[in-house]
């Protein structure tokens, strides 16, 4: 990698290292490289001190101020190196519209559907097809906030480690171990088999969320935003709840869905 530093920053979009940066953008190189980029003072400091599995911090010279310093310190003491760019390239890198002035690359840790289940308390949450990026973080978010196991995600579902996600975890992709499991019929089986009970929810239903016993390990199976859970998982579903609502209101958003019942878990689990 070309020796760079806060005066003498890369200035050229042709350059190597960066156009492998820029392609992080794309799922599949994601999956490829088995990395991802984060951004943000507060997100790459984060991650840094808590060793998250950064390999290269990317900085234009503005970090070098008072708000940076720490970035440079905990990088130059954990010898991760930092390549210094442009102000433009970093807002041609950045896919936020206000970029900051640091970025990180990350390596994404594998984590397998086994580990996620051998958790004999567990809590999970299983994320079938979901296809808004925000939601996802926002599900991730609120699973780390209350003590679950992980998140397990299907086929089709939408790449949590796309920088909408990450940006709506704020920081807790960084933690929670997220699975890529398989098709989802065949992981709620793998649930079962380990004692899980799988709880989804519907529209109507005579018993609630809160009628259901979750200081049980439980994997909460959620739906595609709008089409909800097909057919086929619904059959392997244990538990159909509903979630009481006003009469003027017939649904939730899913990740706001998700969070209601995930603390109502936690509730149940603090009162075991």
């Amino acid at each position: 990698m070309q020796k760079t530093s806060p005066h003498d920053p890369i200035t050229s979009k042709d350059n190597n290292t960066l156009k492998y940066l820029r392609s992080l953008s794309e799922a599949k190189q994601r999956k490829k490289e088995k990395a991802f980029l984060i951004e943000g003072v507060k997100m790459v400091e984060e991650a840094l001190r808590e060793n998250l599995g950064i390999t290269l911090v990317v900085a234009e010279p503005s970090l070098t101020k008072h708000h940076g310093k720490g970035i440079i310190k905990l990088a130059e003491s954990k010898d991760i190196p930092i390549l210094w760019i442009s102000e433009r390239l970093m807002d041609s890198l950045s896919e936020n519209k206000t970029p900051q002035p640091v970025m990180a690359e990350v390596q994404i840790k594998q984590h397998s559907e086994e580990a996620l289940l051998a958790d004999a308390a567990g809590l999970i949450a299983v994320c079938h097809q979901l296809q808004d990026p925000g939601n996802l973080g926002t599900i991730i978010r609120t699973a780390e906030a209350v003590g679950a196991s992980g998140v397990a995600i299907t086929p089709n579902t939408v790449d949590p480690f796309n920088a909408k996600a990450i940006r709506a975890s704020m920081g807790s992709i960084l933690r929670m171990p997220i699975v890529q499991s398989g098709e989802a019929v065949e992981f709620i089986g793998k649930c079962k088999q380990k004692g899980f009970q799988t709880v989804a929810t519907v529209l109507t239903g005579d018993k609630t969320h809160f009628d259901v016993d979750f200081t049980k390990p439980t994997a909460i199976i959620l739906g595609q935003e709008g089409a909800g859970l097909p057919p086929d998982v619904m059959t392997d579903i244990d538990l159909r709840v509903r979630i009481p609502m006003a009469a003027t209101i017939d649904s939730l958003n899913v990740a706001t869905a998700t969070a209601v019942i995930l603390y109502e878990a936690m509730r149940q689990r603090l009162h075991k």
